[in-house]
Protein backbone atom coordinates (compact mmCIF):
# COMPACT_ATOMS: atom_id res chain seq x y z
CA UNK A 1 0.00 0.00 0.00
CA UNK A 2 1.13 3.65 -0.51
CA UNK A 3 1.03 6.00 1.62
CA UNK A 4 1.19 9.72 1.25
CA UNK A 5 2.42 12.20 3.91
CA UNK A 6 2.01 15.81 3.40
CA UNK A 7 1.44 19.26 4.92
CA UNK A 8 -1.94 20.71 4.73
CA UNK A 9 -0.39 23.14 1.91
CA UNK A 10 0.60 20.61 -0.37
CA UNK A 11 -3.08 18.66 -0.64
CA UNK A 12 -4.05 19.70 -3.96
CA UNK A 13 -0.48 17.74 -5.19
CA UNK A 14 -1.05 14.53 -2.37
CA UNK A 15 -4.44 14.20 -4.24
CA UNK A 16 -3.38 14.49 -7.71
CA UNK A 17 -0.64 12.17 -6.75
CA UNK A 18 -3.39 10.04 -5.47
CA UNK A 19 -5.90 9.95 -8.71
CA UNK A 20 -2.90 8.97 -10.69
CA UNK A 21 -1.33 6.22 -8.63
CA UNK A 22 -4.78 4.48 -8.46
CA UNK A 23 -5.30 4.09 -12.39
CA UNK A 24 -1.69 3.55 -13.16
CA UNK A 25 0.08 1.54 -10.38
CA UNK A 26 0.21 -2.23 -9.41
CA UNK A 27 1.01 -1.75 -5.43
CA UNK A 28 3.54 -5.22 -4.67
CA UNK A 29 5.33 -3.03 -1.67
CA UNK A 30 4.21 -0.94 1.09
CA UNK A 31 5.96 2.57 0.24
CA UNK A 32 5.60 6.14 1.95
CA UNK A 33 5.80 9.58 -0.59
CA UNK A 34 6.23 12.39 1.52
CA UNK A 35 5.90 15.41 -0.13
CA UNK A 36 8.48 17.68 1.33
CA UNK A 37 7.88 21.60 1.63
CA UNK A 38 9.12 23.97 4.35
CA UNK A 39 5.59 23.52 6.59
CA UNK A 40 6.09 19.45 6.22
CA UNK A 41 9.20 19.69 7.78
CA UNK A 42 8.19 21.74 10.39
CA UNK A 43 4.48 19.15 10.84
CA UNK A 44 4.44 16.93 13.73
CA UNK A 45 2.77 14.45 11.80
CA UNK A 46 4.40 14.14 8.90
CA UNK A 47 7.29 13.82 10.69
CA UNK A 48 5.52 11.07 12.91
CA UNK A 49 4.88 9.59 9.69
CA UNK A 50 8.43 9.37 8.50
CA UNK A 51 9.41 8.24 11.65
CA UNK A 52 7.44 5.37 11.42
CA UNK A 53 7.97 4.38 7.90
CA UNK A 54 11.66 4.36 8.84
CA UNK A 55 10.94 2.59 12.09
CA UNK A 56 9.60 -0.64 9.89
CA UNK A 57 12.25 -0.19 7.62
CA UNK A 58 9.67 0.87 4.50
CA UNK A 59 10.81 2.68 1.04
CA UNK A 60 10.73 6.47 1.44
CA UNK A 61 9.96 8.27 -1.63
CA UNK A 62 11.05 12.02 -1.16
CA UNK A 63 9.09 14.58 -3.66
CA UNK A 64 10.85 18.18 -3.32
CA UNK A 65 7.35 20.58 -3.67
CA UNK A 66 9.89 23.60 -3.18
CA UNK A 67 13.65 24.17 -3.46
CA UNK A 68 15.06 23.63 -0.22
CA UNK A 69 17.33 20.90 1.26
CA UNK A 70 16.41 17.44 2.40
CA UNK A 71 15.76 17.14 5.97
CA UNK A 72 18.07 14.90 7.95
CA UNK A 73 15.77 12.02 7.94
CA UNK A 74 15.94 11.91 4.42
CA UNK A 75 18.98 12.61 3.42
CA UNK A 76 19.71 9.46 2.17
CA UNK A 77 17.22 9.26 -0.02
CA UNK A 78 16.88 10.11 -3.76
CA UNK A 79 14.32 12.43 -4.10
CA UNK A 80 12.27 13.89 -7.22
CA UNK A 81 12.47 17.27 -7.70
CA UNK A 82 8.90 18.36 -8.38
CA UNK A 83 9.51 22.44 -7.55
CA UNK A 84 9.39 23.25 -10.77
CA UNK A 85 6.00 21.19 -11.78
CA UNK A 86 5.00 17.73 -11.71
CA UNK A 87 5.69 15.33 -13.96
CA UNK A 88 3.61 12.34 -13.73
CA UNK A 89 5.41 10.16 -15.81
CA UNK A 90 8.81 10.43 -13.93
CA UNK A 91 6.96 9.55 -10.43
CA UNK A 92 5.23 6.42 -12.34
CA UNK A 93 8.92 5.45 -13.46
CA UNK A 94 10.37 6.02 -9.78
CA UNK A 95 7.09 4.04 -8.60
CA UNK A 96 7.94 1.25 -10.71
CA UNK A 97 11.26 0.52 -9.87
CA UNK A 98 10.62 1.21 -5.90
CA UNK A 99 7.68 -1.31 -5.60
CA UNK A 100 9.59 -3.99 -7.35
CA UNK A 101 9.71 -7.06 -5.53
CA UNK A 102 12.66 -9.16 -4.67
CA UNK A 103 10.60 -12.04 -6.79
CA UNK A 104 10.34 -9.58 -9.59
CA UNK A 105 14.41 -8.51 -9.73
CA UNK A 106 15.32 -12.08 -9.83
CA UNK A 107 12.89 -12.92 -12.77
CA UNK A 108 14.37 -10.23 -14.77
CA UNK A 109 18.03 -10.96 -13.70
CA UNK A 110 16.92 -14.62 -15.01
CA UNK A 111 15.73 -13.25 -18.38
CA UNK A 112 18.62 -11.08 -18.68
CA UNK A 113 21.11 -13.96 -18.16
CA UNK A 114 18.78 -16.14 -20.69
CA UNK A 115 19.34 -13.70 -23.46
CA UNK A 116 22.77 -13.34 -23.01
CA UNK A 117 23.76 -17.06 -22.96
CA UNK A 118 21.48 -17.39 -26.34
CA UNK A 119 23.70 -14.62 -27.83
CA UNK A 120 26.72 -15.85 -26.84
CA UNK A 121 25.93 -19.65 -27.89
CA UNK A 122 24.12 -18.53 -31.42
CA UNK A 123 27.89 -16.67 -32.00
CA UNK A 124 29.41 -20.01 -30.78
CA UNK A 125 26.90 -21.66 -33.26
CA UNK A 126 27.78 -19.81 -36.57
CA UNK A 127 31.58 -19.60 -35.71
CA UNK A 128 31.67 -23.53 -35.78
CA UNK A 129 29.46 -23.76 -39.45
CA UNK A 130 31.77 -20.90 -40.75
CA UNK A 131 34.89 -22.72 -39.56
CA UNK A 132 33.02 -25.95 -40.69
CA UNK A 133 32.35 -24.50 -44.13
CA UNK A 134 35.97 -22.68 -44.92
CA UNK A 135 34.07 -19.46 -44.76
CA UNK A 136 36.84 -19.09 -41.70
CA UNK A 137 39.69 -20.39 -41.42
CA UNK A 138 42.87 -20.84 -39.52
CA UNK A 139 46.06 -19.04 -41.00
CA UNK A 140 48.26 -21.49 -41.97
CA UNK A 141 50.60 -20.10 -43.76
CA UNK A 142 51.68 -17.48 -40.74
CA UNK A 143 51.93 -20.14 -38.54
CA UNK A 144 53.89 -22.20 -40.60
CA UNK A 145 56.37 -19.26 -41.17
CA UNK A 146 56.20 -18.72 -37.45
CA UNK A 147 57.36 -22.27 -37.00
CA UNK A 148 60.13 -21.62 -39.44
CA UNK A 149 61.26 -18.74 -38.28
CA UNK A 150 61.36 -20.19 -34.42
CA UNK A 151 62.94 -23.72 -35.78
CA UNK A 152 65.62 -21.65 -37.31
CA UNK A 153 65.93 -19.14 -34.63
CA UNK A 154 66.78 -21.92 -32.00
CA UNK A 155 68.96 -24.48 -34.56
CA UNK A 156 71.02 -21.36 -35.08
CA UNK A 157 71.74 -20.67 -31.23
CA UNK A 158 71.99 -24.59 -30.70
CA UNK A 159 74.39 -24.94 -33.50
CA UNK A 160 76.75 -22.03 -33.15
CA UNK A 161 77.36 -22.68 -29.45
CA UNK A 162 77.85 -26.57 -29.78
CA UNK A 163 80.23 -26.32 -32.77
CA UNK A 164 83.36 -26.04 -30.80
CA UNK A 165 82.57 -29.64 -28.99
CA UNK A 166 81.06 -31.60 -31.55
CA UNK A 167 83.28 -34.85 -32.76
CA UNK A 168 85.48 -34.87 -35.72
CA UNK A 169 86.64 -38.22 -36.03
CA UNK A 170 84.97 -41.52 -34.94
CA UNK A 171 87.25 -41.67 -31.98
CA UNK A 172 85.83 -38.08 -30.82
CA UNK A 173 82.32 -39.86 -31.41
CA UNK A 174 83.82 -43.08 -28.88
CA UNK A 175 84.94 -40.79 -25.97
CA UNK A 176 82.02 -38.06 -26.56
CA UNK A 177 79.87 -37.08 -23.87
CA UNK A 178 75.66 -37.33 -24.30
CA UNK A 179 75.26 -33.80 -26.19
CA UNK A 180 72.88 -32.61 -22.93
CA UNK A 181 76.23 -32.78 -20.41
CA UNK A 182 78.31 -31.39 -23.35
CA UNK A 183 75.72 -28.18 -23.61
CA UNK A 184 75.86 -25.41 -21.27
CA UNK A 185 73.23 -25.28 -18.90
CA UNK A 186 70.99 -22.96 -20.94
CA UNK A 187 70.14 -24.90 -23.37
CA UNK A 188 68.77 -27.88 -21.70
CA UNK A 189 65.38 -26.75 -22.87
CA UNK A 190 66.01 -26.98 -26.06
CA UNK A 191 67.74 -29.84 -26.56
CA UNK A 192 67.32 -32.16 -23.46
CA UNK A 193 64.72 -34.66 -25.56
CA UNK A 194 66.82 -34.70 -28.34
CA UNK A 195 70.21 -35.73 -27.02
CA UNK A 196 71.92 -38.80 -28.08
CA UNK A 197 75.12 -40.68 -27.16
CA UNK A 198 76.80 -44.02 -28.41
CA UNK A 199 75.16 -47.06 -26.80
CA UNK A 200 76.72 -48.59 -23.87
CA UNK A 201 78.82 -51.95 -24.46
CA UNK A 202 77.05 -54.60 -24.69
CA UNK A 203 73.93 -53.00 -24.92
CA UNK A 204 71.56 -53.98 -27.93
Amino acid sequence: MIRITYSQDQQPLAERIRDDLSDSVQLTLPLLIVLVSRQSNADPHVQAELEKARSKGLPILPVLCEVIALPPALAEQRALDFSGGYDRARLLRRLARLTRTPIDVRRANRRALVTIGGIAALMFGIALVAIASGFVAFPVAEYNEEATFQAQWIGGLIGQTLEHVQPRTTEDARHFPATHESAPTRLYFYIRETATALPKAGGS
